[in-house]
């Protein structure tokens, strides 16, 4: 049974709209500690469950995030925003084939749970036909589904020839109104499928032409490896923490934004850039890179908070 309406306190507010980049060092503790005391007392309760989701994905402590979400989703059934939430956890532990089939899962349980209703409402003459399995092969309205929906569409479209679905997402990646993440998944799949076709991609303030088959796989890309590779030699032995939390902003920045690149190839500026942005934010001191240009880190540092707000904003 799910818990009653929890009144958060203002920190945690703060947390959940502006996520954890606006809380200093020591208020992120006060947030942990009253979503892990507040979990005990509250298992069940679907916000405490996604505020305390959400916080362990933002300090990249995802194996927590996938025990608090997936123990709940097993006893309190489908829940949109858990699910969501999700998605950033298992994303960044490389086992998005175990999400899909938990969103497969939790959209059974939640047409389950309608059946009833409908049986009610129907006449006995009429014969019914399931609403959420039949509009999931029907990718013309592939729009209007929910974002687990369509997820669980991309995944089973991997085993079919999509080619029956490309004006559909065509549709999709030119709107700028729809998920950037789902976008990323889409162009994934049409990578993998080698689709050689043009298509408008229009997400977090870019619009441009992409061929899936002449763009390389993220995981591919050699400007990624190299900024990790920057980013790791910089911190790994001074602040493993901050360093492990800064590879996982830069992994859902890259992939929120993909097939959009950085606007520069310039690893010291991307380095000197994210390190500078996550230390103030964080109210450390720095002490700027006399080799980087300063408008250029400006710039660089403007472009880190626009990717940060669609992220915090429009994972979902």
């Amino acid at each position: 049974m799910k818990d009653s309406e929890f009144i958060f306190p203002t920190i945690v507010e703060t947390f959940l709209k502006e996520g954890i980049a606006a809380l200093r060092e020591s208020e992120a503790e006060e947030v942990q500690r009253f979503l892990e005391r507040s979990y005990i007392e509250r298992p069940c309760n679907e916000q405490v469950v996604y505020a305390l989701v959400k916080f362990y994905n933002a300090v990249a402590d995802f194996a927590s995030a996938k025990e608090v979400g997936q123990s709940f989703l097993m006893m309190d059934g489908y829940n949109k925003e858990v699910l969501g939430e999700l998605s950033a956890t298992f994303l960044q532990l490389d086992d998005m084939e175990t999400y899909f089939s938990i969103v497969k899962q939790q959209l059974e349980k939640e047409s389950l749970l309608e059946e009833p209703e409908q049986e009610l409402a129907t006449p006995n003459n009429v014969v019914q036909f399931p609403k959420k399995i039949v509009p999931r092969r029907n990718a013309a309205q592939f729009s209007e589904w929910s974002t687990p929906e369509q997820l669980e569409f991309l995944q089973q479209a991997r085993f079919h020839d999509v080619e029956p679905y490309i004006l559909p997402f065509k549709a999709f990646l030119a709107d700028a109104t729809t998920s950037p993440f789902v976008k990323s998944m889409i162009f994934e799949l049409l990578q993998e499928k080698r689709v050689d076709a043009m298509f408008v991609v229009r997400k977090a303030g870019m619009d441009d032409m992409f061929n899936p088959s002449k763009i390389p796989m993220l995981s591919q890309d050699d400007f990624t490896a190299q900024l990790s590779d920057a980013l790791t030699r910089r911190f790994e032995h001074s602040n493993p923490s901050f360093l492990e939390q800064l590879l996982v902003i830069v992994q859902q920045h890259l992939f929120i934004m993909y097939p959009f690149a950085f606007p520069s190839e310039d690893i010291t500026l991307w380095s000197e850039a994210y390190s500078k942005w996550l230390s103030q934010l964080y109210g450390n001191e720095w002490q700027d890179n006399t080799d980087v240009n300063p408008e250029q880190l400006i710039e660089a540092m403007q472009f880190i908070e626009r990717m940060e707000q669609v992220q915090q904003n429009y994972l979902l």
